[in-house]
């Protein structure tokens, strides 16, 4: 309700000019609603509600949920009054409070009254837009003639309640139906307007077709003032308050209510009061429920005596009636907090014997050992309690510190590991932050320790330490024999750790390692599913689709891994089949920002790019992140409209201006414009922590000539990942432009050892080809075109004498005078009358002149003469 009241008080103004509007009155008026001329509240419609006379009542209907609406009378203002209304609320399927607000000063500051659908009432006063709750949901008075209240809850539905409130001085008192409700004391706000208000909860919104066949929303609730009137003439307004001050017609279960109410919103000394005042009725007994809260409450205020007295009351009907174990439980209680640690512990014993089984009496007698010194016989009630329950982390912790009191550090060490791994399970990591010291002095070569502080300082986000803790567990672990089995949540935390740092290969390792430990655990296969895409962007890679298909069929609701399936198929460019896995996961996530995104990239496969933006174009507070408009922006760049896509980045980066995702985007963007300087400018602000950032740097000085930049930002990127093919790529197109043919053939070297498909396989080949035609080059026959590859700065051939005749495919040579060479089938038909092999154009000797053709004829007549 408090938040409700903060976050979703609708601004509704009705004010009306008047030149009386500020007047402080006393004067007795009953309101009319016979003629909307006649009524003094502002009746308008707004976008989220009508107010409109109908039947002689003024009616407020509510268009929206979670929301309140109100009209005001804006003609007077009231200090003390006496307000009497009718109020009929219609919740109309859904859940609705109706009632009044009074000594408004502003939409921030007023008074509010309020009867719910459910049955119930409550009293808030609210200052400056900071709600503070005077009475919470009160079950409503019982019914004048009932004698006992019914065994449930009233139902929720339609109900029309007779609502009094006298505000005088600082006095607030609610009467509904007659009955009394609730007197409170808040002097807040001394006077103020009257408003009849409206409010409305998780209801859904129908809709209904009007006259002109349009859809328009319907009410979510609807409530009709009937009847209204003011006293507020100060005679006339003490009167009726002293009519029901502590008047013996007030009916003390609705004291007993209230009293239930101001406990369960901390406030003690209220509900004890009230408790008592419903005991001084004729005829009222005290109950042993009563008897209870009242020694709880008396407790709580330091009232120890009191508390005893109750306590005392209580126990009479028994130990085994329905409140004696709660009542001996405050018992020991108050011998707790007296400090009587020698009688707690005799009254513990003895109610153990009891309740042999009972966790709580074994606590309070576990206390009393350990004030009393006797930690072992401490040490053996909590550890009864967890074979009771292995899920209580305190009792653990407890018995840890009594081991350690006891000087049994093994034990000690071992219920601090057993309550650490119950805080972590119950994601409680400010209780388990608190065992990070005894875990680490005690377990200080303990892996299980060290693992379980690395787990916390993940779970708080100190990356540094977790590292830190995982890497001194897994060396303490590997120490061991037998070597203890690998624990498959600190092997995963040290991927997702490896992630955070753009190691993504490395992480790849880690995350089959836990898959594989813990092949049923639908997180591992997703996260691992997810990391093989993002690293690869390969859709259809059988690795990823089988921890897909796992993921899946380990968490088939699971809307996280339903949208990691609906990106898959995106990216294989099946938008359909990505519409069925978006569906399911907005049914488990709803509309979150990430599923959008892939709505819009599903709508511009579908050849829709403007229905895609239009869903991607939203308000800054719809898109607190960005993810939408740097998809939009992403979208565009694939469209080749770089202009409108560098608007689009430039959104994102405007509410998200450290991501680098969105940093990275942008610079490709601006890349794409020819822009270099202002993409280099961009990338120098992001942290060059990733493969992707270090690529781009790369590329933009590469563009600016700058290859010794370049060819560092690559080796950078290949030092976070190895295997990250576009750093590979780049090296070589470095090396090729600088003619370091060794490095390229080193780099070609490694190309060969991935997985490459389609345009990577292409791009590899066009490589191979320019390092070979960077170290070689071709010689052709000038009669039939054959050719030798020779290299472009052979090493001289060693001399030789030829015995026989070399086959027709070697060099015959090359002529002196015009430079064509001849291959020795073509140079037989041109031989001089020595039988040497002339040039067919010019007549001259032909000479084995080129190195490297030398090397050629070398080669086979080394191979082929002994």
């Amino acid at each position: 309700m408090f938040g409700f009241l903060k976050k979703l008080f609708f601004r509704r103004r009705f004010r009306r000019e008047n030149p009386h509007s500020d007047t402080l009155v006393e004067e007795k008026w009953d309101a009319d609603f016979s003629k909307s001329s006649q009524v003094r509240f502002d009746i308008k419609s707004e976008i989220s509600h009508d107010a409109y006379i109908q039947n002689k009542s003024l009616v407020l209907g509510l268009k929206k949920n979670n929301c309140i609406a109100w009209a005001a009378d804006p003609l007077y203002r009231y200090a003390d009054q006496v307000l009497e209304a009718r109020i009929a609320l219609e919740p109309l399927g859904g859940y609705a409070a109706a009632g009044l607000m009074f000594r408004m000063v502003d939409e921030g500051t007023f008074y509010s009254v309020l009867f719910s659908s459910k049955g119930y009432f409550r009293v808030d006063v609210v200052r400056n837009n900071t709600p503070l709750t005077l009475a919470g949901w009160t079950e409503l008075p019982p019914e004048q003639g009932v004698s006992e209240p019914p065994p449930e809850p009233p139902a929720e539905g339609s109900r029309t309640a007779a609502l009094t409130i006298v505000a005088y001085g600082d006095h607030l008192l609610v009467l509904i139906n007659g009955q009394w409700a609730a007197e409170l004391r808040d002097g807040t706000i001394p006077s103020g307007r009257i408003c009849f208000c409206l409010a409305s909860y998780e209801a859904e919104i129908s809709r209904e077709v009007n006259s002109g066949g349009e859809e328009r929303p319907a009410y979510t609730a609807r409530a009709s003032l009937e009847s209204f009137s003011v006293e507020s003439r100060l005679g006339e307004v003490s009167a009726r308050y002293e009519t029901w001050a502590d008047s013996p017609r007030i009916d003390p279960r609705s004291r007993l209510r209230l009293a239930e109410t101001f406990t369960a919103i901390g406030r003690p000394q209220a509900a004890l009061a009230q408790l008592k005042k419903a005991w001084e009725s004729p005829g009222t007994a005290r109950e042993p429920r009563e008897l209870l809260l009242a020694s709880r409450l008396a407790l709580d205020l330091g009232l120890t005596g009191e508390a005893e007295t109750y306590i005392g009351a209580c126990l009479e009907a028994g130990l085994h009636t329905p409140y004696g174990r709660s009542a001996a439980l405050e018992k020991a209680a108050l011998l707790h907090m007296e400090g009587s640690m020698e009688e707690l512990r005799q009254y513990g014993e003895e109610m153990v014997k009891i309740f042999p089984r009972d966790g709580e009496f074994l606590t309070f007698l576990g206390r009393a050992y350990v004030n009393l010194a006797r930690y072992e016989d401490a040490a053996r009630c909590y550890d009864l309690i967890l074979e009771l329950d292995g899920e209580n982390g305190l009792a653990a912790k407890n018995a840890a510190d009594s081991y350690e009191l006891a000087g049994r550090k093994g034990e000690a060490l071992d219920r601090y590991l057993k309550a650490g791994r119950v805080f972590l399970s119950q994601g409680n990591y400010e209780a388990l932050g608190n065992l990070i010291p005894k875990l680490l002095s005690l377990g200080a070569e303990d892996w299980e320790a060290r693992g379980l502080a690395g787990k916390w300082a993940f779970g708080i986000e100190d990356w540094a330490m977790a590292a830190k803790e995982f890497s001194r567990a897994e060396k303490l672990r590997k120490v061991l024999d037998p070597l203890p089995p690998e624990d498959p949540a600190l092997v995963f935390l040290r991927g997702l750790l490896l992630l955070r740092e753009g190691k993504r290969a490395k992480a790849l390792t880690l995350l089959e390692k836990a898959a594989a430990l813990a092949p049923d655990y639908a997180l591992f296969r997703f996260r691992l599913a997810e990391t093989r895409f993002l690293l690869r962007e390969d859709p259809r890679d059988p690795k990823l689709l089988a921890d897909l298909d796992a993921a899946l069929a380990l968490a088939p609701e699971d809307g996280w891994v339903r949208n990691l399936a609906a990106q898959i198929a995106l990216s294989r460019g099946e938008p359909d089949e990505a519409a069925v896995h978006l569906e399911q996961a907005a049914r488990s996530l709803g509309e979150v920002p990430a599923i959008r995104v892939n709505r819009g990239v599903m709508y511009y496969l579908q050849g829709s790019l403007d229905k895609a933006l239009e869903l991607l174009s939203v308000a800054e507070d719809e898109d607190p992140e960005g993810v939408l408009a740097n998809c939009g922006g992403n979208l565009l760049v694939r469209s080749g409209r770089y202009e409108e896509a560098d608007v689009y980045y430039q959104k994102a980066l405007a509410v998200n201006p450290g991501n680098v995702e969105y940093c990275c985007n942008r610079a490709s963007c601006l890349i794409e414009l020819g822009a270099y300087g202002e993409a280099d400018a961009l990338l120098t602000r992001v942290p060059a922590s990733t493969p992707a950032v270090l690529e781009l740097i790369a590329f933009v000085s590469v563009k600016k000539g700058e290859y010794p930049r370049a060819e560092a930002a690559s080796r950078a990127a290949l030092d976070l990942d190895p295997h990250y093919i576009p750093s590979l790529f780049s090296l070589g197109w470095i090396y090729q432009t600088q003619n370091h043919w060794d490095k390229l053939g080193e780099i070609l070297s490694l190309l060969d050892k991935e997985v490459l498909r389609g345009e990577q396989a292409a791009r590899r080949d066009d490589l191979a080809r320019r390092l070979e035609e960077g170290v070689s080059r071709l010689i052709p026959c000038a009669s039939c075109g054959r050719t030798w590859r020779v290299p472009r700065s052979p090493e001289p051939a060693p001399p030789i004498r030829l015995f026989a005749m070399p086959p027709d495919e070697l060099p015959a040579g090359t002529c002196p005078e015009c430079g064509s060479t001849y291959c020795i089938g073509c140079g037989k038909e041109h031989l001089d009358a020595d039988s040497r092999f002339v040039c067919p154009q010019c007549g001259k000797t032909l000479k084995l002149i080129d190195e490297g053709l030398k090397r050629l004829v070398y080669d086979w007549a080394a191979g082929a003469i002994p």
